[in-house]
């Protein structure tokens, strides 16, 4: 009988904190999940420690271990590898927040089906807690992975991540499921898991992404459902330029920007040359 829950999980030298988030999982009293473990070619102990958990027996385990192009194309491999009717996604420095947190989940789903169905998530450092329980919230800054169970019908529809956003990928597609009126999804007061604060996403800003935030709200004719549309603009025309001048994805900046100056009649005409002649400018300067 194939699983509830495919957990998968992208590794990439993470020996210090994955039997941690091997026994929370192990420690589920809920048992109708699966293990998909992809790694990235590690070389430390995480593949020893997975090959050790894979003897024990204890959990269906599937694993690879393989260079990948990042966590976005390992997840995407994880997707491909899922037999389970809902996906979650951690990473090897996550934890369970509790041993009742799979069970709790399911009986959500059967209570009131829905395609997406999210809880609370919290720092493991910093403490730090995020319940994105309002749709401005969602919008604006997305919700953690580690809070998010996905029905295997929502990547049939909208495809799997796009591995050109290097750490926005996950917000990209949950922003598709909650902008397309095709899908429901349901928050539950529920504290999910601990995410590991040390990651890519904790030093890395996804300037693609964002210069493109503001332009995918509004042909999803979401705009109006966040409170802060003016900060959101200007997020966005800021990572433009800053693709620009950084001489990366300037054909996508460049799409993006022309959005925004000629498609916004709330932009002053100075602010629209200023900002094209900028983008000139860093566009073509060496």
């Amino acid at each position: 009988m194939k699983p509830f829950f495919s957990i998968i999980m992208p590794l990439y030298n993470c020996e210090s904190t994955l039997q941690q988030a091997l026994d929370s999982i192990t420690g589920q009293f809920f048992k109708s999940y699966e293990l998909v473990l992809v790694d990235g070619g590690s070389n430390d102990n995480t593949q020893y420690i997975v090959n050790n958990f894979k003897k024990t027996g204890e959990v269906n385990v599937q694993f690879i271990s393989e260079p990948d192009r990042g966590i976005y194309d390992a997840m995407n491999k994880g997707i491909d590898m899922a037999s389970g009717q809902w996906f979650y996604f951690m990473g090897g420095d996550d934890t369970f927040s509790s041993s009742t947190v799979l069970g709790q989940v399911y009986q959500a789903i059967q209570n009131e089906p829905a395609d997406l169905v999210y809880g609370n998530v919290t720092g493991a450092t910093s403490k730090t807690k995020y319940a994105d329980d309002t749709i401005n919230k969602v919008l604006s800054r997305g919700i953690h992975h580690q809070g998010i169970f996905y029905n295997l019908g929502i990547f049939n529809y909208t495809g799997k991540y796009n591995i050109k956003f290097k750490v926005a990928a996950d917000y990209h597609l949950t922003l598709k499921v909650f902008c397309n009126p095709a899908f429901k999804t349901k928050y539950i007061d529920l504290d999910i898991a601990r995410f590991g604060e040390t990651g890519l996403s904790s030093s890395t800003y996804d300037y693609r992404f964002f210069s493109y935030h503001y332009k995918f709200l509004s042909t999803h004719k979401a705009l109006g459902k966040i409170n802060d549309k003016a900060t959101c603009l200007q997020q966005s025309i800021y990572c433009c330029l800053w693709l620009a001048k950084e001489k990366q994805s300037i054909t996508f900046a460049w799409l993006n920007i022309l959005y925004y100056i000629t498609g916004l009649n709330g932009l002053s005409i100075s602010f629209r040359v200023k900002t094209f002649l900028r983008m000139i400018y860093w566009s073509l300067k060496k």
